[in-house]
């Protein structure tokens, strides 16, 4: 049971960072500062320079994978390999030991992609600056850089590999370096794709610069999206109260309208609200909203529309009903605001009151004229002494 609470703890943890880390659109990939950015490569480059260590040690050291290695290059590469990946964990390290040093960010921040890409490049050398492996590798590198990193920094790291990338073709193409000195003569010599050891080795170089790639795109996407989502939610929906913004609810008046759909138009207006905000503070006022909106969705019927309008006001609109039903579900809402006070979080209990105007679209003809007419309608029960509902009567 216990094994089984912490597996459980474990998981909810994973999921909790997952939801900070990458499903939260305010903390994008492509937002990170570029130390950020710069830790986070450095953490990937152990990853893959102890992949490819674990590779060679175990190709070595198998008999029938080893003939087609070049032992006189076994260790250096071996030693070359090690000695990055201690760079790169003393840097990792550093990121959290140093990491409020401005200097040192900005160290890391050009630094650790440069790093990166020329001990990355250095290993396609070792394969064969031309294998399949190097070549998928750079461009999927490249590619992530460009979303990754600003211009400035990904031009200046991919130029000058780029150049060496290609002096290093010129070289090996008039044999004045080796090529792939990593593999035998005997395999190099060779129709390379015939070889079983010789593709298996460039999936398995590729695999995880691929797998990097898709992982880094698929967060970058699953961000996008969400952040997409909260920006169609915030442009709907009023950030305070949680019901529709006047924007959206323009949007529902209009398709009421295109489909000539009888609805009624309850606007309503928080009596004596600017008192509240005098006497107990704006964060008074806000909870006040908050909890009047919270009671007209429970006491509207379920596919009617709540919004704020602006302000302390608010609208109603009540699609296929009566006059009377129209008033009847004002009446609710007054009730539901007038008779129950609203009590903060410090304890405090406020009365609070507001009042209601009706209109009804069988009776007009025009969405503005529909609104205007409620408006009206509350303002004759602002004037009649507040906190009543006020249905507008066409003359």
């Amino acid at each position: 049971m216990k094994l089984i609470r912490k597996i459980q703890h474990m998981i909810k943890r994973l999921y909790r960072m997952a939801n900070t880390y990458i499903l939260d659109p305010q903390n994008m990939l492509i937002n990170w500062s570029d130390f950020k950015k710069g830790r986070l490569i450095l953490f990937f480059g152990i990853l893959s320079q102890l992949e490819v260590a674990r590779w060679l040690i175990v190709a070595f050291y198998t008999p029938e994978k080893a003939q087609w290695l070049n032992p006189d290059y076994f260790e250096l590469r071996v030693t070359q390999l090690l000695v990055t990946s201690v760079i790169y964990l003393v840097l990792f390290w550093s990121c959290f030991k140093f990491q409020h040093i401005a200097k040192f960010q900005t160290f890391i921040a050009y630094f650790a992609p440069s790093f990166f890409g020329m001990t990355m490049i250095y290993s396609g050398y070792s394969i064969g600056i031309y294998s399949p492996a190097t070549m998928a590798g750079f461009i999927s590198i490249v590619l992530v850089g460009l979303v990754f990193y600003s211009r400035k920094i990904i031009y200046g790291i991919a130029i000058p590999i780029t150049i060496y990338t290609l002096l290093t073709c010129y070289l090996t193409h008039i044999d004045r370096i080796r090529y792939a000195p990593m593999f035998s003569d005997e395999l190099n010599k060779s129709i390379v794709y015939q070889n079983d050891f010789w593709v298996m080795s460039m999936v398995q170089l590729y695999v995880p610069i691929l797998l990097m790639s898709v992982l880094f795109f698929e967060i970058l996407l699953t961000q996008w999206r969400s952040r997409e989502k909260q920006f169609e939610t915030s442009s709907k929906f009023d950030a305070l109260t949680n019901v529709y913004n006047r924007r959206q609810i323009n949007e529902v008046l209009s398709h009421f309208q295109q489909d000539r759909a009888d609805y009624a138009v309850i606007l309503l207006d928080l009596d004596h609200f600017k008192q509240i905000n005098d006497q107990y503070g704006h964060a008074a006022g806000d909870e006040v909203l908050k909890q009047v909106a919270t009671r007209l969705e429970y006491h509207v019927r379920i596919g009617d529309t709540v919004g704020r309008y602006g302000g302390e006001e608010f609208i109603l609109i009540l699609d296929n009903l009566s006059r009377d039903q129209a008033v009847d579900i004002a009446e609710r809402c007054r009730n539901a605001i007038a008779q129950q006070p609203i009590v903060l979080d410090d304890g405090t209990s406020l009365n609070v009151t507001a009042s209601f105007g009706i209109a009804l679209s069988h009776e007009l003809s025009d969405q503005d004229l529909i609104t205007h007419c409620a408006d009206h309608a509350l303002y004759i029960a602002k004037e009649s002494g507040r906190n009543q509902v006020q249905l507008y009567q066409p003359a």
